[in-house]
């Protein structure tokens, strides 16, 4: 039998009380902790009250048929007040006051605002307490985000392509002054540092549209990216329409990785005749790494499987992993642990379950924390038997409580109060796919509470009566 070992996440500061009271009922969840912030990361949740709280929103396409939403949430018992800030590709930015009711979401269409081929937004809160999010409406599926707590000087994307795809960046400028951005591109023959993307100039309050086929890059298979601005911070994502290429289908619009971590988490792996899946890792240090993945199943794999696989990184390189390709790797669900040691990467994982035109393909960065408050702020519009993941990141075993907002502030779900959440044992185990048909929870911001550090991630509909479902990382406190 294999040794289980279990990645320890890194303590991030000393932990100092917070506390949130939603209502008054005796269950609800208990008082927040929260720590200070280590440099840019994964989307989280404010958790102490102060004069405000911005977000940035990654951008949303605005041409015909394309739009999308910024998603407010106020889990405070007052009514919140603030201002979106819609930075276009035109460069006119417009203002927008808003103010969503105590205990409830508001929904604001950024293409109603303003105009472009990308529209991004600043969202500033009074009170400091809300959580925000971006929902993009496409014709080939929606595609959701957090949006960034802050900006940065330095963004990732681990993987990409432009065979049978489009792959847009799409970087925005919230700050008044010019600012200058260094795109370089990695593929696996190399660095490609377009001439015309070095120092290339972002005026202020604007969006920039990179279209990577215009710089040469066509019918690519493995795309990574690295984006790095001077002397502002920016925001950047990568928008992607897959048409077929790897056979790809769908459409995904990400927010870029700020830094790169040695931990990463990942709770949506699937292994199945109709499905597909990788794992793509990105090192822009100039040192090699030498990264491991473990992979922790449902059921208990065959004697060739190998639970701890190993991949060599070398500086400024980007290297696939084939999970599929495991030997003895069983059916069913996975999740998946990558750990680089001592010198952090990126890494996002593509699944792809379908095939041709009923395809539907996910790519995503991975959890960088674990947390025991998970928030899913965007209202669910439907469920299903698997609306939720939520996997177990230490080696005891817990509980789990899902709480839902409403008018009365954070009621608890009735049947899912103190369900069991086991520990893995010998690489199996240690996650469920939560099931929400007949729950009532939709058009509900939920909260999930556990007695154990996990990592959560919701699985939505992709709208327009299509098939398939996506995936996003609920919203950690940490």
């Amino acid at each position: 039998m294999r040794n289980r070992r279990l990645l320890i996440v890194s303590v991030l500061a000393l932990a100092v009380a917070g506390l949130i009271v939603f209502g008054t009922e005796s269950q609800h969840p208990g008082a927040s902790t929260f720590s200070e912030l280590p440099p840019p990361g994964m989307p989280f949740a404010p958790t102490s009250t102060g004069i405000n709280s911005s977000w940035f929103c990654a951008g949303i396409p605005a041409t015909p048929q394309r739009g999308g939403d910024v998603v407010v949430t106020n889990p405070t018992s007052v009514p919140m007040r603030g201002r979106i800030t819609v930075f276009s590709t035109t460069r006119k930015v417009v203002v927008e006051e808003i103010q969503v009711a105590a205990r409830d979401s508001g929904s604001y269409a950024l293409e109603k605002l303003s105009k472009g081929d990308y529209l991004a937004a600043l969202v500033e809160l009074d009170g400091g307490l809300g959580l925000v999010e971006q929902r993009v409406r496409h014709p080939n599926g929606r595609a959701f985000s957090p949006c960034s707590n802050a900006p940065s000087n330095s963004w990732y994307f681990a993987d990409g392509l432009t065979l049978g795809a489009g792959y847009d960046l799409v970087v925005t400028n919230p700050f008044p002054d010019y600012t200058n951005v260094t795109v370089s591109i990695i593929t696996q023959d190399g660095v490609r540092t377009p001439s015309k993307l070095q120092n290339q100039t972002i005026a202020g309050r604007s969006v920039l549209k990179v279209d990577l086929e215009q710089f040469g890059l066509r019918d690519e298979q493995l795309v990574a990216v690295e984006v790095h601005s001077t002397p502002e911070r920016v925001v950047v994502a990568r928008a992607q329409n897959y048409y077929g290429g790897l056979g790809r289908n769908g459409y995904s619009m990400s927010l870029g990785a700020p830094s790169p971590d040695v931990h990463w988490y990942f709770v949506d792996g699937e292994k199945s005749q109709n499905s597909s899946e990788s794992l793509t890792l990105l090192n822009p240090s100039d040192v090699p790494a030498t990264v491991t993945v473990q992979v922790y199943t449902s059921v208990e794999g065959s004697d060739e499987f190998v639970a701890v696989q190993t991949v060599d990184v070398g500086e400024g390189a980007v290297e696939k992993l084939d999970i599929d390709a495991i030997p003895g790797i069983p059916p069913g669900r996975h999740t998946l642990i990558v750990d680089s040691g001592d010198v952090p990467i990126i890494a996002e994982q593509v699944i792809t379950r379908g095939s041709g035109g009923g395809a539907v393909s996910v790519v995503s960065q991975g959890a960088r924390v674990s947390s025991s408050r998970w928030w899913v702020p965007t209202p669910l519009q439907e469920v299903s038997v698997a609306s939720l993941v939520i996997s177990n990141l230490t080696g005891a075993a817990g509980t789990f409580s899902v709480f839902a907002l409403g008018p009365g502030g954070l009621q608890p779900v009735p049947g899912l109060q103190n369900v069991p959440l086991s520990a893995a044992d010998d690489f199996v185990g240690g996650f469920v796919d939560l099931d929400l048909t007949n729950s009532g929870l939709v058009g509900r911001p939920l909260l999930i509470e556990s007695t154990v550090s996990t990592v959560v991630l919701r699985r939505p509909g992709r709208g327009n009566n299509i098939k398939g479902r996506t995936s996003v990382l609920a919203v950690p406190e940490i």
